[in-house]
């Protein structure tokens, strides 16, 4: 994987990103009854979609994802993705339904969307409000699926990635990604409020 840059930038980018999923970590804790939601040190990388797949834990890996426009004055995607059986899980605490089994259902996929959006709106108001930005998430895709569907066709174009793991501590377990993904120009917006020059020296 190539990383950004600079150190300079990974560094902002890491503390930016931590600011986002540590809030949305704390939303999904409250949803799932006010418990232990950690996240690890965000990972900021330029990626391509082979490594992307890589990172989040292989193509063929089974997953539950929902996504998300990045709208307003910055622009991307953002997902929350859990593999399968942790999305089960989730969906159960969600529902307060801890024997609930079989394929994912109606209700458990709902609980899931409504909580991806506000995890969704906590993580990017928490990003916007540090860089002084409005930046909002579209009407989340809900996605039953794999990665390799996810992340899309093999290709050598190195995108920015930020992303960062979390687990709950308590309870049934899951775990998953919080997953940004930046266009160049809005890439250059965040770091130019966070006054972090480009490696040219802009």
């Amino acid at each position: 994987m190539t990383t950004l840059p600079t150190a300079r930038q990974e560094d902002a980018l890491r503390e930016l990103a931590h600011l986002g999923s540590a809030q949305g970590a704390s939303m999904l804790a409250r949803l799932v009854g006010d418990v232990g939601v950690l996240v690890d040190v965000p990972i900021v990388l330029r990626a391509n979609t082979w490594q992307l797949a890589w990172l989040l834990g292989g193509r063929d890996v089974h997953v539950v994802a929902a996504t998300f426009g990045v709208e307003g004055e910055l622009n991307g995607q953002l997902w929350w993705v859990l593999k399968q059986e942790d999305a089960q899980r989730l969906g159960r605490r969600l529902l307060k339904r801890p024997g609930l089994s079989g394929p994912l259902s109606a209700n458990v996929a709902a609980a899931l969307a409504e909580a991806a959006n506000i995890v969704a709106s906590a993580a990017l108001d928490a990003i916007g409000g540090f860089v002084k930005l409005s930046v909002l998430p579209s009407t989340p895709n809900m996605l039953d699926t794999t990665i390799s569907a996810l992340v899309g066709p093999p290709d050598d174009v190195e995108r920015t990635v930020i992303a960062a793991s979390f687990v709950s501590t308590e309870g049934s377990a899951f775990s998953g990604w919080l997953v940004l993904l930046l266009d160049d120009e809005s890439f250059d917006t965040v770091l130019k409020r966070m006054k972090v020059p480009r490696d040219d020296g802009r």
